[in-house]
């Protein structure tokens, strides 16, 4: 079996922008058995699968060479995203070819302006909360969520004694960001009443 390496969400964008044409595949491999998982739970094939994740990752490419792109969640939610709408758009239209009664309208991959804004204030709401938590916490959920690094890298990293230590404070400072982040959300909701 080959070895594979997978590069960081930030490392992938990258060379789309660099016109890297060998990340396609690195990222195809990479989320296929996502993509596949969830076509064959809804009625597909694996053959509709590939074709599905293939388009997916054509909208990622033509997002990140049209310019400003910036991706807002990790890679693999952002494509998986991708890939559920497409395929629920197939299975409209494949339903559609039977009974042109039930008429609706495509899905549209980009989010709208209010799926967007609500998107912003939840990522200005965790940045805020990860400048109030600890900062042993802050870093080590930015390895983990953010620069995608495993409980072996983040052990070494931060000079915990094995991994079971790194789940035990990953769990802690995760609980900490979410009471923080409740708080903010008291604070916000309580302004709009």
């Amino acid at each position: 079996m080959q070895n594979l390496i997978f590069f960081s969400d930030r490392q992938y964008i990258e060379r789309i922008r660099l016109n890297d044409r060998e990340v396609l595949g690195e990222i195809f491999l990479k989320y296929q058995g996502m993509v596949l998982n969830y076509v064959l739970k809804h009625g597909g094939k694996e053959t509709d699968a590939e074709d599905i994740l293939q388009e997916a990752i054509i909208v990622l490419w033509q997002k990140v060479n049209a310019g400003n792109f910036q991706l807002t969640s990790r890679l693999g939610t952002y494509l998986m995203g991708i890939a559920k709408n497409k395929w629920l758009a197939q299975l409209r239209k494949d339903k559609r070819l039977t009974s042109d009664d039930n008429r609706e309208d495509p899905v549209d991959d980009n989010p709208s302006s209010l799926e967007r804004l609500l998107t912003d204030e939840k990522i200005k709401l965790v940045r805020r909360a990860l400048e109030v938590i600890q900062p042993l916490c802050k870093k080590l959920l930015m390895l983990f969520y953010f620069e995608e690094k495993n409980m072996n890298d983040i052990a070494k990293i931060m000079n915990f004694a094995n991994t079971d230590v790194v789940k035990s404070k990953k769990y802690q400072c995760k609980k900490a960001l979410e009471e923080v982040i409740q708080k903010e959300m008291v604070k916000v909701e309580g302004k709009n009443l």
